[in-house]
């Protein structure tokens, strides 16, 4: 029964020249997928803009403009492709052509955050009830590499990014956006072009396929001629519309979540798990009473508010997934005794504002510590919105802001750790949430959150 599988996606690439744009995890995953399952293309090109040894059986291609030589392009996620030096039409990619060959067997989930805690738990749940489960994409794991284990009963749970979603012309049998805040505006420009990528998970769907969705989208999913289009799907579902409280209501079916019965914490993650219970309750029948069992098992995953240790009667958390103000608020909002918070990161031109007003307004949170590039401009704009205060601008929230600000700008995030020690108040907890991106600093956010874990624990 595998190999059909396998055979399929043999039919669609074979006697085709192919080529592999960039030597990334996904790139590197192509490659070998094609070349171990004996895949027979015409050609096999590889483009990479670092320097790398010649691959067997391959050719390797100087610029850009050779890959229009090709049937088919496989474009790694993040390489920003010009439609000036390369034909758009001719690409496709892992995502693409996974979809495209399985579609009715996936479970597409994105947004702009939360995507890989609800994947994880999503997986995590109808693995333990259907076994013949597995998890790919965007999470860490590339989809070319399970599809030896893939038959026509497997149930897939992809987490796709907005970069894979770019220029698919398929989408899955369940699509589902979470949210959306402006994020990548440095890859996309505008916030629209950002919104446009990610509603490909939904743009393709056909009339029996379902679409969910959280209240942050509905105002880009009107379908009319101010909002990008939605597909034809009759099954758009808003799940905050399911959510009252810690209750969860769907048809005639109910159920309630307490904060004893889930180590996920906060507002953000219990609307993850009322999508999560969507999926497993109403499309694949799990019980009320199956779902709790397993959701109690359901650790959540390393650097999304991830409890670190109490040293001097401080609790420390890593929170280094967060690269945007609106995920930072719900870490700080969730946890209800952030006292100390670190900030700051890669510059990419995200708007701060929200993040802005909500550090100045909350009682609890009294030092703000601040990392390069971004933590230089929050600073500088909180600023300014203190002088604003004081001039009156502001008067009826300066009367009811009853605490000051301590503001730290530091170089690193060894002297962020090395001033929270020293001025975070015993009882209360410090925060990395840097509400940025870690590249440039660090490889990516993993290698930020370890850093912190290690700096932390002396």
């Amino acid at each position: 029964m595998k190999n059909t599988i396998l055979d399929k996606f043999k039919q669609d690439l074979e006697n085709k020249k192919i080529a592999i744009w960039g030597l990334g995890k996904e790139g590197i995953s192509t490659l070998q997928f094609i070349q171990s399952n004996n895949i027979k293309c015409k050609e096999l090109g590889v483009l990479e803009k670092k320097e790398f040894q010649v691959i067997e059986g391959t050719k390797k291609l100087d610029k850009i403009e050779d890959l229009n030589e090709y049937d088919l392009i496989f474009k790694s996620p993040g390489i920003v492709a010009d439609r000036a030096t390369v034909d758009i039409d001719k690409l496709t990619s892992q995502t693409e052509e996974f979809i495209k060959i399985l579609s009715k067997q996936i479970i597409g989930i994105t947004g702009t955050k939360g995507k890989s805690t609800t994947s994880s738990l999503t997986y995590t749940i109808l693995k333990k009830y259907y076994p013949n489960t597995v998890l790919v994409g965007n999470i860490g794991i590339p989809c070319f590499n399970a599809i030896n284990e893939i038959d026509e009963n497997t149930k897939i749970v992809f987490e796709l990014s907005c970069h894979q979603l770019e220029f698919i012309r398929y989408s899955p049998h369940i699509a589902v956006i979470l949210d959306l805040y402006p994020d990548h505006l440095d890859h996309y420009k505008t916030f629209e072009n950002y919104i446009k990528a990610k509603l490909n998970i939904n743009k393709f769907q056909k009339d029996d396929d379902i679409f969910i969705y959280g209240e942050t989208c509905k105002k880009y999913i009107k379908n009319d001629d101010k909002n990008v289009s939605i597909s034809e799907s009759k099954n758009n579902i808003c799940i905050n519309d399911y959510i009252k409280g810690r209750t969860i209501n769907i048809g005639t079916n109910s159920i309630q979540i307490l904060e004893d019965e889930t180590r996920l914490v906060g507002d953000h993650n219990f609307f993850d798990i009322a999508v999560s219970y969507y999926i497993c309750n109403e499309v694949y029948n799990l019980s009320n009473e199956e779902f709790k069992s397993a959701l109690k098992e359901f650790k959540g995953l390393a650097h999304r508010l991830e409890y670190i240790t109490t040293s001097n009667d401080v609790k420390y958390y890593d929170d280094s997934i967060s690269t945007i103000g609106e995920t930072t608020i719900e870490g700080i909002k969730a946890l209800k005794d952030v006292n100390t918070l670190i900030l700051g990161g890669m510059e990419r031109k995200i708007d701060y504002s929200s993040l802005e007003d909500f550090i100045i307004e909350e009682k609890e949170l009294e030092n703000i510590i601040l990392m390069p590039d971004t933590g230089i401009r929050i600073y500088k704009e909180l600023q300014e919105k203190e002088i604003e205060q004081k001039e009156g601008i502001a008067k009826e929230r300066e009367e009811k802001q009853e605490n000051s600000k301590n503001y730290y700008l530091v170089n690193n995030l060894e002297e962020a750790v090395k001033k929270a020690k020293e001025v975070t108040k015993k009882g209360t907890s410090c925060l990395l949430s840097p509400a940025a991106a870690s590249y440039g600093f660090f490889k990516n956010f993993e290698e930020r959150g370890n850093t912190f874990q290690n700096l932390v624990l002396g």
